[in-house]
């Protein structure tokens, strides 16, 4: 049937590849290297998402979107009658096509780059002359000077995605004079450095320079992009675009983002210097690191790319891969993540090329502001795999799936209490009993807790916390100093607890106290067992909450008189 009607659509469009990420991603918490977006909202995003909230559902927005228009205007210093807002920079690639070009036109693009160029030339009725690389992967922007002349429509990516390479002002210059059309040069990744290319629009009619919000802002899903013209040929790109194609509240977030430009400058240097380390790393883990810019590093693996693929997937490390271009066999695209994750990425690189994993270069401690406290684990033995993703300086927000209810209540417990972020899925042969799972929950988040804390430099590091619950009394006193010891005394009945064994409970908590290397005193009387093991994590929570906060008397220093913990 599928096929039937395609002969009734035009031709060009009669076998559609539509763009995508990778598929079959594993389920769980993963590392998302291949989405090329950032891994963290903006700090500002908890206001500005309060203030959207406040929008009606039921309204369009205002049809010239000029207050947006203005706003991005004094972000890039143009009039706003010069600025196209869009769906994303994908729309604006869509409209650009549209506007260039008609059946039997030609389009022509530098090989390898972002496949919606593709699309966008097929979708006006164009034909794609893509020029393959001169030398490696090197634009061949000489050939595509040579053609300019006969071309309705030329496609540049700067940086290219995935090669990383700038495309000099100069050679934008010539492009568009020797271009009867329009010359559209694509800077998704601008905020982390590259030539801009929006100062030549003075001079060049033809010249479409196109942004976005999703790299650099960190607000990939409200799809909001933007074109830099002159202002007839923003008109024109402005009257194409469909009514209301930014929703109301995607405006609103980006007006509002715009005012916290230095924010967004500082943490594009922070991922900037990550980018760095993971590439340094990469390198010393035996991978031939072929590009770095904008927020990714693309390498060539010794493996095939789906072989690479599956092996980094069953780590929960996705990465990028380009099935569709042959010149990127062998070859994959991975985007900063935090640093817990990018060092796992390198770890498990290194042990596909057959390398020593390096030693993980410290994080620079002028970016803590960006990246917090946070770990990530994933720990898989003949009994349980559990994948976890644990963030100190949280909101208490989570998700658990250990497949033990009352656990899963008391892990919310304790990161809500704790305003700790947590997710955690585990699945365990429950079939034989509950105790692997419990055991291992214990591991698993300890080492998380450990890794999130990092060197503890200016922590509080010690703390006690009391928590009741109706007859039930818990109090727990911590120390962060690195000692893995527990004392756990919980007046249990001796029955099963939320169909755990009343043994697992100090059992587990032991074996955080341990992997987390901190010395846990926590005990708790009362009546009914539920209570008691409930105050005991409230507790817990609460002392950890208070030990793991920054003393400012401490100025970042070391809380031990031995000078490190």
């Amino acid at each position: 049937m599928t096929e039937q009607l395609l002969t009734h659509v035009r031709p060009e469009l009669a076998r559609p590849a539509p763009y995508r990420w990778q598929d079959n991603v594993p389920a769980g918490p993963v590392s998302r290297f291949d989405m090329n977006t950032l891994p963290l909202s903006p700090a500002a995003w908890p206001r500005i998402a309060a203030e959207v909230a406040r929008l009606e559902a039921c309204a369009y927005p205002e049809a010239t979107y000029r207050p947006l228009r203005e706003a991005i205007g004094r972000y890039v210093g143009l009039p706003w009658t010069q600025i196209v807002p869009g769906a994303g920079c994908d729309e604006v690639l869509l409209l650009a096509g549209t506007l260039a070009m008609g059946r039997g036109d030609t389009a022509l693009v530098c090989k390898p780059t972002y496949q919606m160029y593709s699309v966008a030339t097929a979708m006006a009725g164009g034909t794609l002359v893509a020029l393959p690389p001169r030398d490696g992967l090197a634009l061949d922007l000489e050939g595509l000077l040579e053609r300019a002349p006969g071309a309705r429509m030329i496609w540049l990516c700067s940086p290219n995605n995935p090669t990383g390479e700038d495309v000099p002002a100069a050679t934008v210059a010539e492009l568009c004079a020797a271009c009867p059309g329009l010359v559209v040069v694509d800077q998704a990744y601008l905020e982390f450095g590259g030539i801009d290319h929006a100062p030549l629009i003075a001079e060049h009619d033809n010249l479409i320079v196109c942004r976005t919000f999703s790299k650099g802002w960190a607000l990939a899903s409200l799809r909001v992009g933007y074109a830099l013209a002159n202002p007839a040929i923003a008109g024109a790109l402005d009257a194409l675009r469909p009514p209301g194609s930014l929703s109301l509240q995607a405006a609103t977030a980006v007006e509002l983002a715009l005012s916290e430009v230095e924010e967004m400058r500082a943490d594009c240097v922070a991922y900037v210097a990550e980018r760095g380390r993971l590439r340094r790393a990469l390198a010393a883990a035996g991978a031939e690191v072929l590009a770095e810019a904008g927020p990714f590093v693309t390498v060539r693996t010794v493996a095939s790319s789906d072989d690479a693929w599956q092996t980094l997937a069953d780590e929960g490390l996705v990465v990028r891969t380009f099935g569709h271009e042959p010149l990127l066999a062998n070859v994959i695209r991975v985007t900063v993540q935090t640093p817990p994750e990018n060092d796992d990425l390198v770890a498990a690189i290194a042990a596909l090329t057959g390398g020593t994993p390096p030693a993980p270069e410290p994080v620079p401690v002028e970016h803590d502001r960006l990246w917090g406290r946070r770990g990530t684990v994933r720990r898989a033995t003949r009994e349980t795999t559990i994948a976890t993703r644990l963030v100190i300086d949280g909101s208490g927000t989570c998700t658990i799936d250990t497949g033990l209810g009352f656990l899963d209540h008391m892990l919310h417990a304790l990161a809500f209490h704790g305003c700790i972020d947590l997710d955690l899925q585990v699945t365990g042969d429950l079939h034989v009993d509950e105790h692997h799972t419990t055991e291992d929950v214990g591991i698993a988040l300890g080492q998380a807790l450990d890794r999130a804390l990092g060197a503890r430099q200016g922590i509080a590091r010690f703390a006690d916390a009391s928590a009741p619950l109706d007859e039930a009394l818990a109090t727990c006193v911590i120390d962060l100093g690195g000692r893995g010891v527990s004392v756990i005394k919980l007046a249990l009945s001796g029955q099963p607890v939320g169909g755990i064994a009343a043994s697992l409970w100090p059992h587990m908590l032991d074996s955080l106290a341990r992997a987390a290397r901190v010395n846990l005193h926590l005990s708790a009387t009362g009546d009914d067992d539920h209570h008691i093991v409930e105050a005991a994590f409230k507790a817990l929570a609460r002392a950890l909450r208070i030990a793991c906060a920054a003393d400012p008397r401490r100025a970042g220093a070391a809380p031990s008189t031995k000078g490190v913990l």
